[in-house]
């Protein structure tokens, strides 16, 4: 019964995903395999590069106001951190190269084994890693961007 409700609940917001995506495609005359490819990979991974370079600029915006061994130790900081991201960039990409429908169906058998792996649902694997923990990373570099300029403004 719990299962069933748990279920439920996690269903909703994958088909209004899935809605979204099927609209999206329709705007743009893409199917939902390749708009999900699109949206979900190269755009959502391409925003969590950007967002991962916000500390690295954050540190650049304060380095004029921190002791050289703070400023030092924040840029090579920053820059790992960055690197980081661009490194699971080129690797999502290598990963789930196109064509589009293999990269569909690759990305659709990935998150089954990890759905067998963590004894939950597609749909729930689904939404943890394309809405909830993408959001955790954006807002994880939003506030690392936000306290390394709080740090700058406070020395």
């Amino acid at each position: 019964m719990q299962h069933t409700t748990i279920h439920k609940i996690v269903l909703l917001p994958f088909i209004l995903c899935v809605r979204f995506l099927q609209l999206l495609g329709k705007c743009f005359g893409l199917s939902y395999e390749r708009i999900s490819v699109i949206f979900n990979l190269y755009l959502q991974g391409g925003i969590l590069l950007l967002s991962g370079a916000l500390p690295l600029m954050a540190t650049a915006w304060t380095m004029t106001g921190l002791t050289i061994g703070w400023g030092i130790t924040l840029l090579i900081t920053s820059i790992v951190y960055l690197s980081i991201y661009i490194v699971g960039f080129i690797t999502l990409l290598k990963h789930y190269h196109p064509p589009m429908d293999d990269a569909f169906n690759l990305c659709v058998n990935d998150l089954l084994w990890i759905a067998g792996k963590w004894h939950v649902s597609y749909h729930a694997v689904n939404l943890v890693i394309f809405v909830l923990w993408w959001l955790a990373l954006i807002g994880m570099n939003i506030l690392a961007a936000c306290s390394i300029l709080k740090f700058g403004l406070t020395i």
